[in-house]
């Protein structure tokens, strides 16, 4: 058997899709881990990386996609996730603050007092329902993207929300607000 390294991978049927993956992590692991992490990623991120990439490879190989350089797809894919990564932290850090609990997100004198009290209740929710509510509602972001920045299924994202919602109904009343 070839080295992965040389030479085209043409589509085979599931044990050798496996053993070529294989093949590539055992000679060429160490050096992605690397890259990964020469790319800014932690140690648990590059591990995630690397393994997203061979999985990615094995569907594609599954799929009979032909990959005429194995080692440059999967440096290209390895570098591909460590830019989403840090495109997901970036993201990430700028809403942070809007769904940091202190202090109130709409607190200050010109705000309408029943916003007010809305979103004060909203802050004393737990952390999932606070930030799926902030997400969706604040943020106008629809429920898959919630999901990808909690790192929770859309549906949990939906629940979430949903039980957050019915949190508040039950909280909050016409005479509190008013």
């Amino acid at each position: 058997m070839q080295p992965v390294s040389t030479g085209a991978l043409r589509p085979m049927a599931g044990a050798a899709d496996a053993a070529l993956v294989t093949e590539l992590h055992e000679l060429h692991g160490a050096a992605l881990f690397d890259f990964a992490r020469h790319l800014g990623l932690s140690d648990e991120q590059a591990a995630d990386a690397l393994q997203e990439t061979l999985l990615r490879l094995w569907r594609e190989l599954q799929r009979g996609t032909l990959i005429e350089q194995p080692l440059g797809w999967a440096y290209r894919t390895c570098y591909r996730l460590a830019m989403e990564q840090h495109r997901w932290r970036r993201q990430l850090a700028r809403l942070l603050p809007r769904l940091a609990p202190d202090p109130p997100a709409y607190a200050g004198p010109e705000t309408d007092p029943e916003r007010a009290a809305v979103w004060s209740a909203v802050d004393r929710l737990p952390p999932r329902q606070r930030h799926a509510i902030y997400l969706h509602y604040a943020a106008d972001l629809p429920f898959a993207a919630v999901a990808e920045i909690l790192d929770i299924s859309p549906s949990a994202a939906r629940t979430h929300a949903s039980r957050g919602l019915a949190t508040l109904r039950g909280e909050l009343t016409i005479e509190e607000i008013t």
